[in-house]
């Protein structure tokens, strides 16, 4: 390794570890350049190389602007496949200020994927729910959520800004028990690329999810689009339930490369 790539290599793992002890916690503002290049004692070109590598892994970001700058980032988001949550509190529990914004809300006839994933009467309607979600005000997540209209009638006239479990719970008693979940990665559209504030084509984590009730129902089926550069998925699987072939009674999470378009 050069002299240079030794610099930069030293002065990464300096800030690195500064952020792992709390010395540089989330949210913190770092200096000028000129202040940082100093404090380091680097170059100020060796300081942009080890920026921009931290900017790209999503540990510091940067705001334009007279009160902008840059500051260190949270660290991604976890979502535990072992555990079914709503969102904010999903966030809460891991430090962040949680928001929602509600796109749209509908009420028409599934698709074929919806009214199977759900158990439907081919007459059935349902509501469609379709919301972006905010960690520390800035774009996590776009999720669409499918709800049977006949278990929950006058859902659209609720306050959906919040949690959906919660609400469910609250006004209709009812309750997630378990979901089964399928992740997929997938490309940003342009539309889904302007609401979650990235480039268009970034890859995102599509979750398909099944949630069913203390009485084995489904009453919820749900796309959610996680940005990938702030989110990580946590897998837990029980040693006796490792087999060497594919049983019928296993449970299975796909990861795969999808070409459907979420919107569709």
């Amino acid at each position: 390794m050069t002299t240079a790539g030794s610099a930069v290599e030293a002065l990464r793992r300096t800030l690195l570890e500064e952020m792992d002890s709390g010395t540089l916690a989330a949210g913190t503002r770092l200096g000028s350049e000129r202040e940082l290049a100093t404090r380091y004692g680097v170059s100020r070109g060796t300081l942009r190389q080890v920026l921009a590598t931290l900017e790209s892994a999503g540990l510091i970001r940067r705001v334009p602007g007279r009160g902008g700058g840059t500051f260190v980032s949270h660290p991604k988001v976890e979502r535990d496949l072992a555990e079914v949550h709503s969102l904010p509190r999903l966030l809460a529990r891991q430090g962040y200020d949680a928001g929602t914004r509600v796109i749209s809300t509908l009420m028409t006839t599934p698709s074929d994927r919806v009214r199977t994933a759900l158990a439907l009467e081919e007459e059935s309607l349902i509501v469609t729910v379709t919301r972006l979600r905010l960690a520390d005000g800035r774009p996590m997540s776009l999720d669409q959520a499918f709800f049977p209209v006949d278990r929950f009638p006058g859902l659209l006239e609720k306050p959906l800004g919040g949690s959906l479990y919660e609400l469910l719970a609250r006004e209709y008693g009812v309750e997630p028990d378990d979901a089964e979940e399928v992740i997929e990665v997938v490309h940003a559209t342009d539309k889904e690329a302007a609401m979650l504030s990235i480039s268009v084509d970034a890859p995102l984590l599509l979750v398909r999810r099944v949630t069913r009730d203390t009485d084995g129902r489904p009453f919820e089926y749900s796309k959610d689009l996680f940005r990938s550069d702030r989110t990580k998925i946590r897998m837990r699987t029980p040693a006796r339930d490792i087999r060497r072939t594919t049983d019928d009674d296993s449970n299975v999470v796909e990861l795969w490369r999808g070409e459907e378009s979420w919107t569709g």
